[in-house]
């Protein structure tokens, strides 16, 4: 039988990971005959503007082909799950658990695609698990719903007609939780410069920090974002680890595939914390605010909204600060709230400059006389000139066209202001569109020591 088991909100901002709980669970189950995965573990990032994520706000799903009873499998998982989740529960977290037997329907896609880009609220979960039926087995194993709306929206995500990437992470033992991460700073750098064009994101050399390590008390080491499986082994295997490692396990995952952004037609349609993508007009100069951050309004021909480039974006809001009014633009990113200071504002991820507008600057006439630039004269009093005295009321201004340092084209922030889901511009081009329904995973699963051999 085909069943999904889908799980999410295990971690906590104590420590613990999902992915990590999903390695363990492997760990317990890749030696059974009676259970094979039929596609890689995935690791589905739904929608970043959820204000309560953890962190990442990663589902994850195993997709099996069982001869074991499924409800037998869903009570072992949700037993270790429960016992994972008691090491390091928050009263913050709502970890849930779902197991969906058959195959996905379009019922629970819609609902992925959904929670992709939006806020789900409980009323359509409810809705959700009355339609499934008893097709679906499943457990709020502490707090609300959050988790149950994360694992069934995993379940619901295939990608097998839709773009993927893949993550290796490894994981610490436990005896090093909390404390700095052991990695050779040169050797990140090497393979970041060697898997060019086939993982990404691994290192800023603006800032010379590697990406691929946390900060936080999790049990994740380090994490290496790549197109293949094989090449995310690769790049692991050029690391120079100098602390003890768990293990290893590669995710098939919607990372950097700007699978949250929902097309919208007009700005009417950016609800707050809703992922967008939308084509409009600059309607305000960009203007720098205290605090570094970069706002200007846009607009579709009806509504105008605020857009930010926050200072953590770095030398992308010196491109902001580029555009004027009339430029035609396609913005993408979450809506965020209104306060007290401003109204809803889209959170730029990514722009795209489509058409410029003509860069005019209008100045004072010229004095006909001397040939100094003539001065205003007070309100319909038209000109004087400050050297001779000429006056005169009707002399048209002076247009000047400038060529702009803007050019048409794709633009983002630097790699560390990079989100979970945000594509790369190198990706361009790289897009899957397709994906085996059912296939066996090779070289996926990793315990013990790196892979690096000098």
């Amino acid at each position: 039988m085909l069943v999904h088991l889908g799980v999410d909100d295990i971690d906590s901002p104590r420590g613990g990971c999902t992915t990590h709980f999903i390695y363990r669970l492997l760990g317990k189950w890749l030696d059974d005959p009676r259970v094979k995965l039929i596609d890689y573990p995935n690791l589905i990032r739904l929608s970043p503007g959820v204000p309560w994520k953890t962190r990442g706000n990663g589902a994850l799903v195993l997709r099996i082909d069982t001869s074991r009873d499924p409800v037998d499998l869903f009570e072992e998982a949700l037993v270790y799950a429960e016992e994972y989740v008691a090491e390091y529960h928050h009263p913050e977290s709502q970890p849930g658990i779902a197991l969906y037997m058959g195959e996905v329907n379009d019922v629970l896609k819609r609902f992925s695609n959904k929670a992709l880009s939006d806020i789900i609220p409980s009323t359509l979960l409810e809705r959700i698990l009355s339609k499934l039926g008893d097709k679906i087995l499943y457990k709020r194993i502490a707090g609300g719903h959050r988790g149950l709306i994360g694992s069934l929206a995993g379940i619901g995500y295939r990608m097998i007609d839709t773009d993927y990437t893949y993550e290796l992470i490894a994981y610490r033992t436990e005896e090093n939780y909390g404390e700095p991460r052991r990695v050779s700073k040169d050797s990140i750098k090497r393979m970041a410069i060697a898997m060019k064009g086939k993982t990404f994101l691994n290192y800023d050399w603006e800032t010379d920090k590697p990406l691929i390590l946390p900060h936080g008390p999790d049990p994740v080491l380090l994490g290496i974002r790549g197109e293949e499986p094989e090449y995310v082994i690769e790049a692991y295997s050029m690391l120079e680890i100098e602390e003890p490692v768990e293990g290893a396990i590669i995710f098939r995952t919607n990372q950097h595939t700007d699978a949250h952004l929902m097309r919208i037609n007009n700005l009417g349609e950016a609800f707050i914390y809703r992922s967008i993508r939308i084509k409009v007009r600059v309607y305000s100069k960009p203007r720098r605010i205290r605090g570094g951050h970069v706002i200007f309004k846009v607009t579709d021909g009806e509504h105008v909204m605020d857009v930010a480039a926050y200072e953590p974006t770095g030398g992308f809001r010196k491109i902001v600060e580029k555009l004027v009014p009339g430029d035609l633009v396609e913005v993408m990113g979450v809506v965020r709230p209104m306060s007290s200071s401003h109204g809803p504002t889209i959170n730029l991820e990514k722009l795209h400059v489509i058409a410029l507008a003509p860069r005019v600057k209008i100045l004072n006439p010229r004095c006909p006389r001397c040939g100094s630039r003539l001065k205003s004269a007070g309100k319909d009093k038209g000109y004087k000139c400050p050297r001779c005295g000429f006056r005169a009321k009707d002399l048209p201004k002076e247009i000047i066209y400038q060529d702009s340092t803007l050019e048409p084209g794709w633009y983002e922030p630097p790699p560390r202001a990079f989100k979970h889901l945000m594509k790369p511009i190198e990706r361009f081009g790289r897009e899957k569109k397709e994906f085996p329904p059912y296939i066996m995973p090779d070289k996926f699963y990793f315990k013990g020591e790196p892979l690096y051999s000098p």
